[in-house]
């Protein structure tokens, strides 16, 4: 039993739909994970000049820096 043309190529089209939302759905997924990340930093970031209000003006190099320093004097008392 073979297929006519007109049904294989309702089966191509119909893969070549499936593919695309397939594609469609892998982007949004991308894109929700992308914007969980940036949230996170964001308020990872808000947090930090919260609570070192110094930090807020100098650079992420600098802060980085800081981060570094804290954390190194804070293993000396452990």
């Amino acid at each position: 039993m073979s297929t006519s043309k007109q049904e294989q190529e309702a089966i191509r089209e119909k893969i070549r739909r499936l593919e695309n939302r397939q594609k469609i759905l892998l982007n949004r997924k991308a894109d929700a994970e992308r914007k969980a990340r940036t949230h996170k930093l964001i308020e990872r970031g808000a947090i930090l000049e919260s609570v070192f209000p110094e930090t807020a003006p100098i650079s992420g190099e600098q802060v980085k820096a800081f981060l570094q320093t804290l954390r190194r004097s804070n293993e000396g008392t452990e």
